[in-house]
């Protein structure tokens, strides 16, 4: 059932909160990111930012922001999940907040969010309504375990179908979904009680860019613990800012890692056969349309082709 929680004006002031901020190729974005932050935390909270051996001047703009965060420093950039664990390793804060450098929490998000992990201690982690910029949809907030259903149900949208939808479960939940448990939520913003983020070893460092908060909510699930998905709060996210076009390919490339790893490399591949299909469907409708993001479909769908024709297993994706 949806929450019923009505989002405060302002945040909590008793709890202990430390935001997770990894920085690389962010300076765009990081100064709003940690803007919105500052609005948002309750008082006493830390900001961590972790300076992930970025190029540009992520580390003078949080060196110079007023909220006047806690900067860690890498020599090396291991990726996000690396990063995030470092970020997370010193602190004591009895939760923390995993947020993108190109996410911005829309203000309430954090008191809404705390108050659902606070009421209900079955649930470990849970994540806000993500939208893309303006508020506009179609940015993953949450969804089920990939698998050749929710491969069914997701890139041939079998999961849109009411009649079909329980037999499908979709890999990414619509932009209406309602609050409720699911696999995963999104490592764009993700609250997570520290205890349980360390009881699972934290993210899985040999997945160096996407997919980490899937296996991370998976382990969890693992454990008996629940993930929560809560569309009351709400988040703003540049998808892929500091990757550009070549997002999707490698969105794809770590997913099919994923399965792989998870089921087999037959088994990957047959998912990765049904993305084809589905993505470069909706790459030739979409064509009339919107260019850009028939763009980005075809590249994904080339890339799953790609992966789905590959002899042999891969079990991680590139680092790059």
């Amino acid at each position: 059932m949806p929450t019923t929680a009505k989002q405060p004006d302002a945040p909590t002031l008793d709890v202990n909160v430390a935001y997770v901020v990894v920085a690389y190729r962010s300076e765009r974005h990081l100064d709003g990111c940690l803007d919105a932050i500052a609005s948002d935390r309750p008082e006493g909270s830390q900001i961590v930012v972790v300076d992930n051996a970025s190029p540009d001047r992520s580390n003078v703009i949080a060196l110079h922001h007023a909220s006047k965060p806690r900067i860690v420093r890498s020599t090396t950039n291991d990726g996000f999940g690396a990063g995030c664990n470092l970020g997370a390793k010193d602190t004591t804060a009895d939760f923390l907040f995993f947020v993108n450098p190109d996410a911005r929490l829309q203000l309430g998000a954090t008191s809404v969010l705390l108050a659902r992990l606070r009421n209900d201690p079955g649930i470990s982690a849970l994540g806000p309504r993500v939208d893309g910029p303006g508020g506009h949809s179609g940015v993953a907030s949450a969804g089920f375990e990939p698998s050749i259903r929710s491969a069914l149900g997701h890139f041939l949208l079998l999961a849109r179908l009411p009649a079909l939808a329980r037999v499908f479960p979709p890999l990414q939940l619509p932009p209406l979904a309602r609050a409720g448990p699911v696999d995963w939520v999104s490592g764009a913003a993700l609250l997570i009680r520290a205890s349980d983020f360390r009881s699972v070893g934290g993210f899985d460092e040999s997945m160096f860019l996407y997919m980490e908060d899937v296996d991370l909510c998976r382990r969890l699930r693992d454990a008996g613990r629940v993930i929560w998905y809560e569309p009351t709060a709400k988040v703003e996210h540049d998808l892929g800012g500091s990757q550009g076009e070549e997002q999707p390919a490698r969105w794809y490339r770590a997913f099919h890692a994923y399965v792989t790893k998870r089921r087999g490399n037959g088994y990957a591949r047959l998912v990765s056969l049904i993305a084809a299909l589905g993505l470069g469907a909706r790459a030739f409708v979409g064509a009339t349309g919107n260019k850009a993001k028939a763009r980005r479909l075809r590249r994904a769908a080339l890339t799953a082709a790609g992966e789905a024709l590959r002899p042999g297993s891969r079990e991680t994706p590139e680092s790059t």
